[in-house]
């Protein structure tokens, strides 16, 4: 599975997991650990998607020979 997928997943995810330990935070219940969780895997994801967007944006080396034969 490529970097840039994995990196969505666990964004979204993140995303998902956050606001549901927040709101188990709030009420009675253990949101503590779901909220580090969620904001744990957020940041993951956006890490591995910065990561991967700048390996995507820079262009492949350029072999000048190789255009001459």
């Amino acid at each position: 599975m490529p970097a840039h997928r994995i990196g969505t997943i666990l964004a979204v995810v993140g995303a998902l997991l956050t606001p549901a330990g927040a709101a188990l935070y709030v009420l009675p219940g253990p949101g503590l650990p779901l909220l580090v969780l969620g904001l744990t895997t957020l940041t993951a994801g956006l890490v591995t998607l910065t990561a991967t967007r700048r390996d995507r944006t820079s262009s492949p080396p350029h072999d000048r020979n190789r255009e001459l034969t």
